[in-house]
């Protein structure tokens, strides 16, 4: 019988753990390794007082089939939940004010966001092509939409999915797609009952026998496998697989504070989905969500559970601070934007030092040199958000492609 080993168990070392559980049943022995004391990586949920605060993703989109495959085969679809309808409202923060991101033709004209000669040249962007991707996000969307455009919107939004600067990622490592949206399902935000981190307990659940947790990988060659996957992120793959390239991956630190607030200590009540924070507003804090707007879970009538984002590859000093300046940091923005008669009554807090990996202006280089060192390795491959994309889609999408392909 062949055995495979998977070093990592995030959501795509537990997801390549499924598919090859599902497509070779008992006909190989299959076991995952994870140093630290819980499986999940960055997916993790913790009750706090009736509401969950998520340390990674609060969700995902509806947009990619293998995913909602992937939830009914663990047997999970009843546990779903969508993003209620009114937490489409979304926010830009400009000069310290809350602008609505315009999302219809109507709010389109009135926004102050743009002035009328670049909402015009966002319209004329709409029908450019032929724009070469192999450029900066911020140069492409400056280039076709103009620069405004990328400053202003293009820019908060990329800090909500990298935490990244948007003159430093490739455009076409970062959005492969773009450009294409024809033929892609309309997406609904979607998480589960009881947080992102639950789809984690079921897949350490349904393979418990499969997991072996506590246990660090530091020389391959103590592993005795046919086929070794590497799921851990690229500075660690690097020492494993002897891969220096892999080193060259910047991750941009994040640092995410929750905090549970009665509604009556805020002189203005939130709303809608929250705000982001363009870079050149010059704050360390990259946005706010308005949880308890999104999800309809536990949080009663009487409280708002918001979670602030902070870091990103502009303020990487942010992997240094303390868990009582992050703290201080998030109720300083919180205070400033919707006022607060009091301090909040419950804080979490969670940082990631490397917390998101950078498809920068070297990634395509590098990823080609990933590619060419693989083959290098006979029956050692590799299985990551710094590979094909970071999203919670891409990381399970990824993995079924690379069990497939065994």
């Amino acid at each position: 019988m062949k055995k495979i080993i998977i070093i990592g168990g995030g959501i795509s070392g537990l997801a390549v753990l499924h598919y090859i559980k599902k497509r070779y049943q008992e006909t190989v022995e299959v076991t995952l390794i994870e140093k630290n004391s819980d499986v999940g990586g960055t997916i993790a949920s913790f009750e706090s007082q009736g509401s969950i605060f998520e340390t990674g993703p609060n969700g995902f989109l509806t947009n990619q089939p293998n995913t909602l495959e992937f939830i009914k085969d663990l047997g999970f679809l009843d546990q779903l939940i969508e993003a209620n309808e009114d937490s489409k409202r979304r926010y830009i923060q400009m000069n310290g004010k809350l602008h609505l991101l315009p999302m219809d033709p109507v709010n389109f004209f009135k926004t102050p966001l743009l002035s009328a000669t670049e909402k015009i040249r966002l319209i004329q962007g709409l029908f450019k092509k032929n724009i070469s991707k192999d450029q900066s996000v911020y140069d492409y969307t400056a280039e076709r939409f103009g620069p405004a455009v990328a400053s202003r919107l293009v820019d908060p939004f990329l800090t909500g999915i990298y935490a990244g600067d948007i003159k430093r990622l490739h455009m076409g490592a970062a959005f492969p797609k773009m450009g294409t949206p024809k033929g892609q399902p309309k997406a609904k935000m979607c998480s589960f009952v009881n947080g992102m981190g639950s789809l984690i307990g079921q897949l350490a659940l349904k393979y418990k026998s499969s997991i072996q947790i506590g246990v660090e990988v530091k020389d391959l060659a103590e592993l005795k496998a046919d086929t070794i996957i590497c799921a851990t992120p690229a500075y660690v793959a690097a020492e494993l697989f002897g891969m220096p390239i892999l080193q060259d991956i910047y991750y941009s630190p994040v640092a995410v504070v929750g905090m549970l607030i009665k509604k009556d200590s805020f002189k203005r009540l939130p709303d809608g989905f929250g705000y982001l924070i363009p870079s050149g507003e010059g704050k360390e804090v990259l946005g706010v969500l308005i949880e308890s707007n999104v999800y309809t879970r536990q949080t009663s009538k009487d409280q708002i559970f918001l979670r602030v984002m902070m870091g990103g590859a502009h303020h990487p000093g942010i992997a240094s601070y303390t868990k009582e300046q992050l703290q201080v940091l998030a109720l300083k923005e919180i205070d400033e934007i919707y006022g607060l008669k009091e301090d909040s009554s419950s804080i979490s807090v969670k940082l990631w030092t490397k917390g998101i990996p950078q498809y920068e202006l070297d990634y395509p280089a590098i990823r080609q040199a990933i590619t060419e060192e693989l083959k290098k390795k006979q029956n050692l491959f590799l299985c990551a958000n710094y590979l094909d994309g970071i999203s919670f889609n891409d990381c399970i999408k990824n993995a079924k492609e690379l069990v497939d392909s065994l």
